[in-house]
């Protein structure tokens, strides 16, 4: 599948649009740079015990999340709250909690989108837990790997309960930052992350970026940048068309 890339380059308000790499890739992912904040966190005390992550109480040691979306994805025509705080997921309808994550669950972000392209808005979470399978793994695998990985869940409601309809095992490199959108034309949602390395533990500094597609069974890579420093993703809309806007160093 061909592609094109358009790196746009934002200093203060002066904007560099440079242009289609060649005719051959017309429908490549487009990337845009720009200067930016550039978040990070902690990478003290990362430990497998009995929640995926834990941290120091000291307050220079401590990192701070928290986010908040309202939607009505289990159609009631109530809004619900969901709360991301500090690796904990809960969602709440009218001031009543139905849904938790898990203890041994540690939640770093989530986004509210079709991942799946099935026209059914889902709750996708970046989380690390310990074990690299659930309940059962393949009968060829001998050893379930405990350590502590990411993983991309995807979680929708049905019959009035959110329930766990995806997951995927240990990823090969964690996202720093993921989020979902048509970037390549096809009218089909991907998933566009911002790769780091188990190496950085919670400081999640941005390797590559990255584009997959949903394959009805998983997620397959489409393209990958070149090595980088990436930071601060945000998907915008330019003349009708969705572009990666990154920070790159």
């Amino acid at each position: 599948m061909q592609r094109k890339i358009t790196w746009v380059i934002l200093f203060s308000i002066f904007i560099l649009v440079i242009t289609i790499q060649n005719m051959e890739n017309l429908t490549q992912p487009r990337m845009v740079n720009q200067n930016v904040y550039s978040w990070s966190s902690d990478n003290s005390n990362f430990e497998k015990e009995s929640k995926a992550v834990i941290y120091a109480e000291a307050p220079k040691n401590k990192v701070d999340i928290f986010r908040l979306e309202q939607l009505d994805l289990n159609n009631n025509l109530i809004l619900e709250n969901y709360i991301l705080e500090n690796g904990r997921m809960v969602i709440m309808e009218n001031s009543k909690i139905i849904w938790q994550s898990p203890n041994n669950w540690w939640i770093d972000d989530f986004v509210l989108a079709d991942s799946n392209n099935d026209g059914i808005v889902d709750m996708n979470l970046s989380l690390w837990k310990s074990g690299n399978f659930g309940m059962s793994k393949p009968f060829w695998v001998k050893e379930n790997d405990l350590s502590v990985k990411n993983h991309l869940f995807i979680l929708d409601f049905v019959d009035g309960t959110m329930k766990q309809v995806w997951g995927s095992s240990n990823l090969e490199t964690p996202n720093c930052e993921f989020d979902f959108a048509d970037v390549d034309g096809d009218r089909k949602n991907d998933l566009i992350v911002v790769e780091g390395d188990y190496s950085q533990k919670l400081k999640c500094d941005g390797n590559y970026v990255a584009v997959w597609k949903w394959n009805d069974w998983g997620f397959s890579n489409e393209w990958r940048s070149e090595k980088g420093n990436f930071s601060n993703l945000e998907i915008e809309k330019i003349d009708g068309e969705s572009h990666i806007m990154v920070n790159s160093f």
